[in-house]
């Protein structure tokens, strides 16, 4: 059997409701070696306790006396860890059977990558989907993040890309420094950009990873959430460029009204996408009630017809 090592990296703050979950879903991964590092950010409720009633050696619990943010956590498990790739779970989330194998050998099997990920589904507080729901993820997904895809273009747009399960070769963080902690969001997405300047990405095209929607990232909240990352990631690819840590867009205008033309010609793509999504929905819905209809009809007739 081929020998994976790898570490998950999971720091989290106040995520006593579902940390338990997202640690399970880890340590029943099976075809590797693994360990996990959960950094606890300061949390104010009792995440820590929850970690440490676990009682698996594989876990191990890291505190900030303080609140330090993603980047200093991330930056503290690269350098705790001494395995050959690192993967990242959030601890209100869930891998599924058999992620971390795939993933361990996307990130691994050809030197030029750097880094994987993987497809998401969204799930409720209970770990619930909705057929469509997963639908609507799975055409999403389809349309605009294929195999193939380049990274680099792509993500010179304000779009993350590359975003669940993200599994990276610990050698090449090493190459290209730290996560940033300067920033408060977007650190993933600014480490994916620097480490495009001399690696690739790999996307394993499977719906491994399970994002949990709860209070604290509703639909509602997470609409402002993506327009400040959105605004966040702009800055991020403005700094990278001006200050030479990104260099393969030559022709890259970050002029503020430029970008938010681009913006907007993204979200009208994504309305016409919904609304061609939702057309198919009412046409199948009003095929369905044709259907009913005509069978109720043909029912009706024989029970008169026989009476």
């Amino acid at each position: 059997m081929k020998h994976r090592r790898l570490s998950v990296a999971m720091p989290a703050y106040n995520a006593s409701l579902y940390i338990r979950q997202a640690i399970e879903s880890v340590l029943s991964q099976q075809a590797v070696e693994l360990d996990i590092f959960v950094v606890d950010d300061a949390s104010t409720d009792d995440t820590a306790e929850i970690v440490r009633s676990l009682k698996d050696p594989r876990c191990r619990l890291l505190q900030n006396t303080t609140r330090r943010g993603i980047g200093y956590c991330h930056n503290l498990i690269v350098r705790e860890s001494n395995a050959p790739v690192i993967a990242h779970v959030d601890a209100d989330d869930m891998i599924m059977p058999g992620a971390l194998a795939k993933m361990f050998d996307a990130a691994t099997g050809d030197p030029r990558v750097a880094m994987a990920h993987c497809y998401f589904f969204d799930i409720d507080r209970a770990g619930r989907v909705t057929r469509r729901a997963f639908r609507s993820r799975w055409e999403s997904f389809h349309q605009m993040r294929p195999v193939g895809l380049d990274y680099r273009r792509a993500m010179r747009s304000a779009s993350s890309v590359a975003n669940a399960l993200r599994t990276y070769r610990r050698s090449a963080l090493l190459d290209v420094g730290d996560f940033s902690e300067v920033y408060p969001f977007g650190i993933d997405y600014e480490m994916a950009l620097r480490l495009l300047e001399k690696y690739e990405i790999r996307l394993v095209p499977e719906f491994l990873y399970a994002r949990r929607i709860h209070g604290a990232n509703t639909t509602e909240s997470l609409r402002w959430k993506r327009t400040r990352l959105w605004l966040g990631k702009y800055r991020i690819r403005r700094a990278l460029f001006r200050s030479g840590k990104v260099l393969y867009w030559p022709d890259a205008n970050f002029d503020l009204m430029a970008f938010v033309a681009e913006l907007w010609a993204i979200r009208k793509h994504q309305f016409l996408q919904a609304l061609r999504s939702r057309g198919r929905g009412a046409i199948c819905f009003v095929r369905y009630r044709l259907r009913v209809s005509l069978l109720s009809r043909l029912r009706s007739s024989r029970g008169q017809g026989g009476s």
